[in-house]
């Protein structure tokens, strides 16, 4: 019973109160695998990556041929940055159940975050001949992703089959987005159009807000940063690294321009990390007793100094640890005031792309999170705005660390803005940085695929072959039904 009430209130998000269960529960049965794989996964939930990997060895040494917590265990070390150790136990995990795609969907996941494009493949393929499961549609989803078919082989009657086998809203949704990007490749664009819309309806339903709701959200973010709040920043602060944030809009390209940066001698990255939006803003909120932004306000040296410190250990798990540590998290332009107020030596680069090019890129691409603005163009539209108005914001009030980076100018001239770039973080531009695309260094977001290519103008003009449906769906009203 007390099992069962902990796995609820960790499903429901509840992780302080899930935690106690789960340690009540391990006070009277220490040895208690199940108490051991919850706590492992709140410990993965906030972050806490060597405790996770504490405490889902013991749960994995407890519950041996259970998948779950193998699965997790992986997460944990791709956390500590071992991802040896992850494979190693993903490869376990397959070996134990060989007649179950979902080990190998996960291993095959692990293959395509490193650029092992080849075997990802294969494996992928090999979960595919398994059988009919709810996980098929993520490995079909994935399968067509990477793009290896044609109109003779494709993927399109797997899809429809699986279509009549679930009822699961969320299954047909990544069914009708892997439709979409089959017939979009095939160049049946009708038929792309159809599905693309279909998906998006289908996911638009699963959120439960509206874009507007976030405008105080914005309004009270610049109200709470007027331009004399940075007037307590000191001149000449000095870090042992410089943080570089590369913000803006999803699919904008910045999972491009961090590869590339990062391929620099002096540059490395820990991807779309959400320390400042996780740690640092509860820590200052919970120090005091007011929410973000408001919380902004309250903040005295000794705070900022604690702060700090919370963003500088995150940094110290890195691997490796360079002069410029590249965080590209788009979203943090929500934050870069208290970023600016924490380390007055951080650099924004602000990449920016074509309206048109990044609303298509969003509305075709299968993001988890049911966010609207991720499936309606409508709203995206507003959330764009939104964005604009913080952005200009933030260069009414702190202009010199922001960079404006144009996505179409970096493709059309790499070298030449790339110099722009590396001037702007005080480095030397290297050429090795155009053979990012030979890095086997992990990356988890929806490019990890296409990243692997020589730098190219295929993204560029993409969306014009959906010029028409893209014009009608933006001029549609919002429609994200907002529950009470």
């Amino acid at each position: 019973m007390l099992l069962e009430k902990a796995n609820q209130l960790l499903a429901e998000n509840k992780l302080q109160e899930a935690e106690f269960h789960f340690k009540t529960l391990l006070s009277t049965d220490p040895q208690n695998g199940e108490a051991l794989f919850g706590l492992g996964r709140i410990a993965l939930r906030l972050e806490r990556f060597d405790a996770a990997v504490y405490l889902l060895q013991r749960s994995c040494e407890r519950l041996p041929n259970m998948l779950e917590p193998l699965h997790a265990l992986a997460d944990a070390f791709n956390g500590v940055n071992s991802p040896n150790d992850a494979l190693t136990v993903l490869e376990y995990a397959k070996n134990i159940a060989s007649h179950n795609p979902e080990p190998h969907y996960y291993l095959a996941q692990h293959y395509l975050t490193h650029g092992e494009l080849d075997k990802a493949h294969t494996t992928f393929a090999q979960a595919l001949s398994i059988g009919l499961y709810p996980v098929t549609a993520y490995i079909l989803f994935e399968l067509v992703q990477l793009g290896r078919f044609d109109k003779q082989h494709n993927y399109i009657s797997n899809l429809h089959h699986l279509l009549t086998q679930t009822n699961n809203l969320r299954l047909k949704m990544v069914c009708y987005y892997a439709l979409a990007k089959s017939y979009d490749q095939l160049d049946d664009l009708e038929q792309a159009a159809n599905y693309y819309e279909l998906a998006n309806k289908l996911q638009l339903k699963l959120s439960d807000f509206n874009t507007e709701q976030l405008t105080p959200f914005y309004q009270n973010i610049m109200r709470h940063h007027p331009k004399h709040l940075f007037s307590i920043v000191k001149p000449g602060f000095k870090g042992t690294v410089t943080p570089v944030f590369i913000i803006g809009m999803p699919r904008s390209g910045s999972t491009l321009l961090e590869q590339i940066l990062a391929s620099h001698s002096e540059c490395a990255s820990i991807g779309e990390d959400r320390c400042i939006s996780s740690q640092v803003v509860p820590f200052i909120e919970q120090q005091t007793k007011l929410p973000y932004p408001e919380c902004i306000s309250a903040l005295t040296p000794q705070l900022i100094e604690q702060a700090r410190a919370i963003y500088i250990t995150r940094l110290k798990h890195a691997k490796p640890i360079r002069a410029f540590m590249i965080n590209k998290l788009p979203s943090n332009y929500q934050s870069l005031g208290l970023i600016y107020l924490l380390f007055p030596n951080a650099k924004f680069i602000n990449l920016q792309r074509d309206f048109n090019a990044t609303a298509w890129s969003v509305y075709s691409n299968y993001f988890a999170e049911n966010e609207p603005y991720f499936c309606s163009l409508p709203e995206f539209k507003r959330y764009f705005e939104l964005y604009q108005a913080l952005i200009t914001h933030w260069r009414q009030t702190i202009p010199a660390t922001i960079l404006d980076v144009h996505y179409e100018q970096l493709i059309a001239d790499p070298v030449s803005n790339l110099k722009r770039v590396f001037t702007f973080l005080g480095a030397e531009f290297e050429s090795q940085c155009l053979e990012f695309y030979k890095s086997k260094s992990a990356v988890t977001t929806l490019s990890k695929a296409s990243i692997r290519q020589p730098l190219n103008a295929n993204a560029v003009e993409r969306w014009k072959r959906f010029e028409a449906p893209l014009k009608t769906l933006l001029n549609t009203a919002q429609t994200t039904q907002v529950h009470p």
